[in-house]
């Protein structure tokens, strides 16, 4: 046998042994170095709606029409489900995008209004719609001083 074969044999038994003696230290280090795969995570509950705080009433310009409703209205239209009766109102097919988010809108803005203490609801139209649409209309929460 050559010389750079006895080597190359000589390499090859001292790898093996080595791979052979290390094994059980390397697995042992690696198995307690590297932190165990994360289990799979939950599936996150839907987050809450962030609600708009009730605050002063928004202003109005010139030919915008604002309404502030008592607190005791507010928390009728809650009861009689105002939001859902927005949504189900009969518009054409091309309206009713627009409808939906209407009433997403003022489900939005009565949450908020009924979030604060003795809150209330601004309604404002504005007949000029630039948007082709016959009004355009605004809900906001009111905080419960400005409350008629």
């Amino acid at each position: 046998m050559s010389l750079i074969a006895r080597h190359r044999r000589s390499a090859t038994t001292c790898a093996v042994a080595f791979a052979l003696l290390a094994s059980p230290f390397v697995a042992a280090t690696s198995a307690h170095a590297a932190p165990a795969a994360p289990a799979p995570a939950a599936p996150a509950a839907p987050a809450a709606p962030i609600l708009p705080d009730a605050d002063a009433p928004m202003p109005v310009s010139d030919g915008e029409y604002s309404f502030i409703a008592t607190h005791d209205v507010t928390r009728r239209a809650a009861t009689m489900k105002a939001p859902e009766a927005i949504a189900s109102l009969p518009v054409p097919q091309q309206y009713r995008p627009a409808n939906l988010a209407l009433a997403a809108q003022f489900d939005q803005a009565l949450a908020g209004a009924l979030a604060a203490p003795g809150g209330c609801l601004q309604v404002i139209v504005d007949p000029r719609a630039r948007s082709g649409n016959l009004f355009n209309y605004g809900f906001f929460p009111v905080a419960a001083p400005y409350c008629p």
